[in-house]
This record gives structure tokens, sequence and C-alpha cells, in this order.
């Protein structure tokens, strides 16, 4: 795979000699160890991100605790944010609402929520750079469930062809939040 549109002073890049080890070493990490890495059944959003912070360590050995989630009404054009240096991602309400309708499984509505999660994880990690995010999400979608898992076909296209019907929401500006209370509680071993 090529990085042509990888800016040089990208914060963390992966070097062409470990890319390369990765996407030959690896095994599938959902073939390995089904019970850690499956999107098949029915999950909650917590879960699912569980499931982004195992994989992200598996792939890149990076990972971070303390993220908060909140969903707002952001613009259509938009499925999720992470302000930079932050400790929140937000999500698109409105589009996460639609999506439990678009999807024909549990799998599929799964498989969309972990890559808006992974990609956001992403640049809390410090890949910053928008089009490093999505490789980097892809090349963790592709080392946990293979080419042809909906998570991975979700990273690889773009969301609004994948799901045309998102162009006619109407979406907002963000004005509204709603934080979540049960978000990254794997990191979090007391009760608070």
């Amino acid at each position: 795979m090529t990085h042509g549109n990888i800016p040089p002073d990208e914060p963390r890049v992966l070097s062409e000699a470990a890319r390369k080890k990765k996407e030959i070493e690896l095994l599938y990490l959902e073939e390995k160890n089904k019970e850690a890495f499956s999107l098949d059944d029915q999950m909650d959003i917590d879960e699912i991100f569980d499931v982004v912070k195992r994989s992200v360590k598996e792939v890149f050995k990076q990972e971070r605790s303390g993220l908060g989630l909140a969903f707002s009404n952001l613009p259509w054009n938009v499925g999720a944010l992470w302000e930079i240096w932050g400790n929140y991602i937000v999500m698109n309400e409105e589009i996460v609402e639609v999506m439990k309708k678009l999807t024909t499984s549990h799998k599929e509505f799964n498989s969309f929520v972990y890559m808006l999660l992974t990609h956001e994880y992403m640049h809390s990690l410090g890949y910053i750079d928008e089009n490093t995010a999505r490789h980097m999400t892809l090349l963790v979608a592709v080392s946990t469930y293979g080419m042809k898992h909906p998570a991975a076909i979700i990273s690889m296209g773009d969301l609004w062809k994948i799901y045309p019907q998102i162009r006619e929401l109407q979406g907002g500006r963000g004005d509204k939040i709603r934080f979540i209370k049960k978000f990254d509680s794997s990191a979090t071993s007391y009760i608070a």
C-alpha cells in the first residue's frame, strides 16, 4: 500500500518495513480470538469501543484511555469528530439513528460504529492528518477482520456513497450535545 498523501511532518507514521511486516505476519485477529474481536452480535457503543481499543493495540501497539463520548446534532456530512487534544469523541446522533434503520444486521451496524470510533481514536493517538487517520482505520479493520468484512468495506469506501440516504439528512449545527456516561469503561477499574 502506498502513502502518497501522507505529509512528511505527520506526527506518527509507520515505516515502510514495519508496514510490510504487519501486512505479511498478521492473521486476522478475529480468526485468532473470535470472542475478543467479534462484531456479530448486538453490542452497545462501549463494547464496540473496547473492540476498537483491542484492535488498535494489537495492530499498532498503541493505546490511550480516558476518552469520553458524546452525541451531537452535527452537520449531515460529519459522521463523528475528535477535537484536537481533547478527551471526547463526538458522534453524529442523527446518522447513528439512521444507520440503525439502514443496516441489515447487528454486524453491519456495529461495523459502521467500529469504523467511526476507530477513525476518531486514531486521531486521539496523534494521527491528526485526515488521510492518515482514514488509512490507519482501514489497516486496523483489514488486519482485524480481512477485506470482506463490513468493517473493512465501510472503512475502505466513502460512507456517503455506500449509504447515499445519509445525504438526505438535514443535519444540525452541533449546538446540542448529550454526554454518554458508560464509555471507555474498560479503562476504569473502579466505580466512578
